[in-house]
């Protein structure tokens, strides 16, 4: 997770820790009103789902990072920019490099020219660990008939070799 949004989080903890010692400081605590309780209750409700909220959002961004286009010798993923590769070098061992060195910072490189790149698959890789020896996601081809447009889901990286020989 970023920085920024472990700062967040940690505000909006501190935020409620200083309204509830603020809270009994003023002797609110004194004063028996249902809206007092109802008030706490919905502000920590606020800190939880916004906490998850970031969180969520987090995994997503990373998980689109992740998200790499293949093309005959090079590999295009948004924080890598344009990989080359020499043809004896397999897609998968390019890719895992790629993934494996992902700081999912906010730096983007300079996009690919889309004319002049044809990309004959797309890889979102759902979940990356273990240097590769955890890899789910799913495979979709470009271009073809209608029935390749459907996404290969994959599990491992034997699962994913098989699908970009075919």
């Amino acid at each position: 997770m970023k920085k920024s949004n472990v700062i967040i989080m940690a505000v909006l903890v501190i935020a409620s820790i200083f309204f509830l010692w603020l809270w009994y400081y003023l002797n609110f605590n004194l004063v028996d009103h249902p809206k007092d309780l109802v008030l706490s209750i919905i502000w920590w409700i606020v800190v939880v789902v916004a906490c998850v909220g970031i969180h969520m959002a987090e995994r997503i961004r990373q998980k689109n990072i992740r998200t790499a286009f293949l093309a005959p010798g090079l590999i295009y993923n948004s924080e890598a920019g344009i990989v080359r590769f020499e043809p004896p070098a397999e897609y998968v061992d390019e890719l895992q490099k790629i993934l494996d060195e992902l700081k999912y910072n906010f730096e983007r490189p300079d996009e690919p020219n889309q004319s002049r790149i044809r990309f004959k698959y797309i890889v979102r890789t759902s979940k990356f660990a273990d240097e590769g020896d955890k890899w789910k996601g799913e495979v979709l081809r470009v271009g073809g008939g209608s029935s390749q447009h459907d996404p290969i889901p994959f599990d491992n990286r034997e699962e994913l070799v098989a699908i970009l020989a075919a």
